[in-house]
């Protein structure tokens, strides 16, 4: 059921991943192992029947693939938004992720969310703290802007990012608190109307 009340974002990270066979990508930018495309289905069950209004993604293969497994379980087969912005911290610097045209052969109803910089060319730098401070802020403003209350986004990301961008939507300097996220899990932070912040689970 949905609570006109509360913006959520459902905050989830990608599926087991293994860095032996890049293939044609980055170093940085592994592929699931076949338990991880188990936990991908597994993931799109358990979402299956959930009201969700947006789905946004990293652009690195395994935070995508991890995305389609929920996208392909719901009946209407919704549109995956890919977000640059939520790679993980420490890439490649210059490598942004796989392109649309790349990754829509794993799921065709795909496009590039709007350049949360404001910028044509992805120009972003993903090493230090501060650097991944300000994408966060970035993420979470947009996110907070862009969505009301009442509805409910999913947002796919890396356990380095989800550590700054988790803290940063309640609030807290990020590393304050550490999470230890487990492979698709679900940690959920709710914005309610009076200017709370909730945080409703972590690993669901």
């Amino acid at each position: 059921m949905r609570n006109k009340d509360i913006l959520e974002i459902i905050f989830i990270r990608h599926a087991q991943t293994d860095y032996d066979d890049i293939g044609d990508r980055d170093p940085s930018d592994g592929e699931l192992t076949a338990e991880g495309e188990k936990q991908c289905i597994e993931l799109g069950e358990k979402l299956k029947n959930k009201p969700i209004d947006a789905y946004i993604t990293s652009s690195l293969l395994r935070s995508f693939k991890t995305a389609t497994g929920v996208c392909k379980a719901k009946p209407d087969k919704p549109v995956l938004e890919i977000c640059p912005e939520l790679v993980e911290c420490g890439c490649t610097p210059g490598y942004f992720g796989c392109s649309k045209e790349y990754l829509s052969r794993y799921y065709d109803n795909t496009k590039m969310c709007e350049s949360l910089y404001g910028t044509k060319e992805y120009s972003f730098s993903c090493k230090t703290k501060e650097d991944n401070d300000i994408r966060a802020k970035k993420v979470i403003d947009y996110l907070k802007t862009r969505f009301t209350y009442g509805q409910s986004v999913a947002v796919f990301s890396h356990h380095g990012m989800l550590e700054h961008l988790i803290p940063t939507a309640l609030g807290v300097d990020p590393h304050i608190f550490r999470f230890a996220l487990e492979n698709t899990s679900i940690t959920i932070v709710e914005f309610t109307r009076d200017g709370n912040c909730i945080l409703r689970c972590v690993n669901l």
